[in-house]
């Protein structure tokens, strides 16, 4: 006669074992979230706002990329922040040069609706920030309207809206280096260890 062997079910009380941790016998690392880290920032400016927004690019960079750069530019000193002014100087002319463009283009009114959030505003960079993505929901909006009053292409539309998008991109991407990697005048220099 063969023994079978029974297992016994689980105790449902007990919890189960962490993988990482059970696996190589280390703790896993606790990493702070971009919502952390701008929690524990000292605002040099302290505001809340009711950001309304209009494009699904808004959105996504509003819940994936804004708190980071927030946080990173709150931090940011010498030629890191020196390369972020200039990057935002560069995005807020080209956004408002074609915003305007956009504006003198015949268009068809038509409703669009907004969806709100509440951000917090820890530096003025952080405020500078915001208005570039109001400039591109204007943007959004104007070329939406302009394509339906048949003025901009779609194609048309698209580039514009690519170009913009580009141009904001670059700050959270200029965020992600540390500012010893900037020189004084605010180029940068991975891998350089340079102290600005």
């Amino acid at each position: 006669m063969a023994a079978v062997l029974e297992e016994l079910p689980e105790d449902p009380q007990k919890d189960p074992p962490n993988v990482a941790e059970s696996q190589s016998g280390l703790k896993p690392i606790q990493r702070l979230t971009s919502d952390d880290r701008l929690a524990r920032i000292t605002p040099s400016t302290l505001a809340r706002t009711e950001f309304m927004y209009y494009s699904r690019y808004v959105r996504d960079f509003v819940r994936s990329d804004y708190n980071f750069a927030a946080a990173k530019m709150a931090v940011a000193r010498n030629g890191k922040l020196r390369a972020i002014e200039n990057e935002f100087r560069v995005a807020d002319a080209w956004l408002s040069k074609t915003v305007a463009a956009i504006s003198r283009r015949h268009q068809r009114v038509m409703p669009v609706k907004a969806e709100k959030i509440e951000l917090e505003i820890k530096h003025a960079l952080s405020g500078t920030l915001v208005r570039l993505l109001v400039q591109y929901d204007r943007l959004f909006i104007g070329t939406m309207r302009c394509q339906m009053a048949l003025t901009v292409s779609a194609r048309e539309r698209q580039s514009i809206l690519d170009a913009a998008e580009a141009r904001i991109n670059q700050i959270p991407f200029l965020c992600i280096p540390d500012a010893d990697q900037f020189a004084s005048d605010g180029t940068h220099v991975p891998g350089s260890g340079i102290e600005s």
